[in-house]
């Protein structure tokens, strides 16, 4: 449920002249659009919005049902489709600036508790895709759908690093390594072929193949994976941030490897004497 007092919602309701059911001149479809895409919410049809209700009982429902980050982006964006309404018309009025002001205020207050963490950025289709699941669901606050989407957006990313260093990726049957053997020969390789300035950073990464395989029991036992017992939205939190940094770390450790290594080849190329 969203932190929203009894006084913001009526005056949320009055700007958008809900009392009767409607919202501002939306018709269902246009509703249905406006919601999917400010915050990726079927109203119609999505997960506990199937029931048939009225558009202000769906934005009601949106508000009892949903996180503050959601509802705050929602609520801001539907300001800005009331403020361009009414100045089309040459009809916002000082106490509609004034409440609109007001209550750009509340949203940013809502806003504020997103979940966010940074992750590489790929251009490899899969991985757009799952990025794109874990931004919709952390958008949401709810890193426990998170927890196997990233541990598939893991794995497929140090096998690719391990692939780009020449690592096999697979055992004497085909069979692909688990996500901490890919931490565990990524860290042998960063040894055998020295990169860092100290040795803190590949003891950083070693200590990490405990946590990736720890994080393999997480995924399997305690995420939607499967018919789990999931775990707490705290610990769950935790337990993506963490991940995200080891993953965001080693990728750019990967970015600083191809940066020396092109560096070398320029500078043998200036050597060349044609």
């Amino acid at each position: 449920m969203a932190n929203l007092s009894f006084l913001e919602k009526n005056i949320f309701e009055e700007l958008f002249t809900m009392g009767g059911g409607y919202v501002m001149d939306f018709s269902n479809s246009s509703f249905a659009r406006f919601v999917g895409n400010a915050i990726n919410i079927d109203v119609y049809g999505g997960t506990g919005y199937t029931e048939y209700s009225s558009k202000a009982s769906k934005l009601r429902q949106i508000w009892n049902d949903e996180p503050d980050n959601v509802v705050g982006t929602l609520m801001d964006a539907m300001l800005s489709f009331y403020e361009d309404n009414q100045l089309r018309r040459d009809a916002l009025t000082e106490y509609q600036k004034k409440k609109i002001s007001e209550m750009r205020i509340v949203c940013q207050r809502l806003m504020g508790g997103e979940i966010k963490i940074s992750l590489p950025q790929k251009q490899e289709e899969t991985l757009q895709t799952l990025l794109e699941d874990i931004n919709n669901s952390l958008s949401r606050n709810q890193p426990t759908l998170v927890l196997d989407r990233l541990h598939t957006f893991s794995t497929k990313l140090l096998r690719q690093i391990c692939a780009d260093n020449g690592i096999t990726v697979t055992d004497n049957k085909g069979d692909f390594f688990p996500l901490h053997s890919l931490a565990g020969m990524l860290k042998k390789h960063y040894e055998k072929n020295p990169i860092f300035q100290s040795t803190f950073t590949i003891l950083a990464i070693q200590n990490s193949i405990s946590l990736f395989d720890k994080y393999n029991g997480i995924r399997n036992n305690q995420s939607y994976a499967h018919d789990n017992d999931v775990l707490e939205t705290l610990e769950a939190e935790f337990a993506v941030r963490a991940m995200a940094n080891l993953i965001t770390f080693i990728d750019r450790v990967e970015a600083l490897r191809k940066k020396k290594e092109n560096e070398t080849v320029n500078l043998d190329e200036d050597a060349w004497p044609f």
